[in-house]
């Protein structure tokens, strides 16, 4: 017997004109309500996380179809350069209930390419590392 793993990313992204963006890759054709908030189905695949010992930020690659409303989110993020993106990992059950634990991660935008199929948001962690000289507070 093989155990499927169902897996489901919920996409929030902020841009710079203040227009919010919610996306989950899982459920085709609906509209899933997720901590309170309602995100609609688009095909995207996460892709990354690149660390280094230098304690670099981590990064990693939101992929869509070359579609209408993924162009959408560059135009509105100035490149995805000002975009704050919020992406929760959560596992689904066989029922199709959704896991109350995962990943929370906060990311924000670096930019994007484009191809004539795919767009690539590229995002870095908002949270920077500190060095072992980093002041200690008094």
């Amino acid at each position: 017997m093989t155990q499927e793993i169902r897996i489901v990313q919920f996409f929030k992204l902020e841009t710079a004109t203040g227009k919010s963006h919610r996306f989950q890759n899982y459920f085709v054709g609906q509209k899933i309500t997720f901590g309170s908030l309602t995100y609609s189905f688009a095909p995207f695949q996460v892709e990354g996380s690149v660390s280094s010992l230098n304690g670099d930020n981590s990064q990693i690659q939101i992929l869509f179809p070359a579609t209408e409303y993924a162009v959408r989110l560059v135009e509105e993020g100035e490149g995805n350069r000002k975009s704050l993106l919020t992406l929760d990992t959560r596992f689904v059950n066989q029922s199709g209930g959704v896991s109350n634990n995962g990943p929370h991660e906060i990311f924000v935008g670096l930019g994007a390419s484009f191809s004539t199929d795919t767009i690539e948001l590229r995002f870095s962690s908002a949270l920077d590392a500190v060095a072992s000289n980093f002041p200690a507070n008094s």
